[in-house]
């Protein structure tokens, strides 16, 4: 201001201000209007184009939310329809598995993976009901130690996961062997303490120590993603000491560690028999080519003699998992499910939007 003021005055003083000058000054006035109502204009248009586009992207990003969440409702329905005496992965509510993307209503489409929760190794065995271990549970760690072998898990790592998911579960503060409590997880960047419960979630094992997310869910070395083979969802019938696994269902880790008598080729032709037609009830295992007959009522060895192959396979199952990605052209959003079917009726008991 100070400096048009005393060019003005200067201009009075020497009265040298001529016509021409002033019409001069005020086109280059004329000029500078014109440039910064321009320039307003412009900004004024990209914080148009900007907002536009912020909303087209959160439209978008809505959209592919409701395809994840759509596909989730057409793994219900199909579970709802599904007949629950014999489940396997040649049922309608597996057909995600090998459809690939589907689309929906013209405006994007969903791609899932559908896994049956009771054809894994449920962690809830590793301790009872009193949050104690006993017999029943010590062979449930056998056999979760063998499967995460068979697997391609380090036996030092095995060994940790094991002993690590009785402490998460124990009502005590004692460490078991190689596992932790409170001690260990305080002492992390991000502390937490060990809830010594059973967990709500799968998602809450990567938590515990010697799990971790990248084993969880994408494996590590040889080692598969670990979520396709350990649970937390499902149920004990009435009289079991164990939640029983899906031998349709099964992953071939999980069968060869059922019992110690079975070995890998022998869960090998019990997979081969279920692909050409899957078994109606754990007994079917018997019809096998090599399966031995006494192996199905046979006493494990060390352990309560109720334990046996027979008490711990089934045919059906109650509890699926599904993985949905819904995408647009423009987004893609991820949704997680767990249905829990009784008779007709299926629930979504646990759902995770990331």
């Amino acid at each position: 201001m100070l400096r048009w003021r005393t060019f003005l005055n200067k201009q009075e003083d020497e009265n040298v201000v001529n016509g021409d000058n002033q019409r001069g000054i005020a086109i280059i006035l004329a000029v500078v209007c014109v440039f910064l109502l321009t320039v307003a204009v412009f900004q004024t248009r990209a914080g148009v184009n900007l907002a536009e586009e912020i909303a087209m992207g959160t439209a978008q990003e809505t959209q592919a939310l409701y395809m994840a969440r759509s596909g989730l409702a057409i793994v219900r329905e199909a579970l709802a329809e599904d007949e629950p005496q014999v489940d396997s992965y040649q049922d309608d509510w597996a057909a995600a598995n090998e459809l690939g993307a589907v689309p929906i209503a013209d405006v994007g489409w969903a791609i899932g993976k559908v896994s049956d929760e009771e054809g894994k190794f449920n962690v809830q065995d590793l301790v009872n009901e009193d949050g104690e271990s006993d017999d029943y549970t010590d062979f449930a760690a056998q056999r979760l130690f063998k499967m995460l072998l068979d697997i391609g898990v380090p036996d030092a790592r095995a060994d940790e996961i094991v002993d690590s998911l009785i402490d998460w579960m124990d009502d005590d503060g004692a460490v078991t062997g190689s596992g932790a409590e409170d001690q260990y997880y305080a002492s992390l960047d991000n502390p937490y303490s060990c809830p010594n419960s059973f967990p709500d979630s799968i998602d809450e094992l990567s938590l515990v120590k010697g799990l971790g997310p990248v084993l969880l869910y994408q494996g590590e070395g040889d080692a598969p993603p670990l979520v396709d083979y350990i649970t937390v969802y499902g149920d004990k019938k009435a009289g079991d000491r164990f939640r029983r696994v899906n031998i349709n269902t099964a992953p071939l880790g999980i069968i060869s560690s059922l019992i110690p008598d079975m070995d890998l080729k022998l869960a090998e032709e019990i997979v081969a028999s279920r692909e050409e037609e899957p078994f109606k009830s754990g007994a079917e295992i018997k019809d096998v080519p090599g399966f031995p007959d006494e192996m199905y009522n046979q006493e494990v060895p060390g352990f309560p003699d109720d334990i046996k192959l027979a008490v711990l396979i089934d045919a059906s199952s109650d509890h699926f998992s599904a993985r949905i990605l819904g995408e647009t052209t423009r987004a893609s959003s991820r949704v997680y499910g767990v249905f829990q079917r009784t008779g007709e009726s299926v629930e979504l008991v646990y759902y995770r939007g990331f």
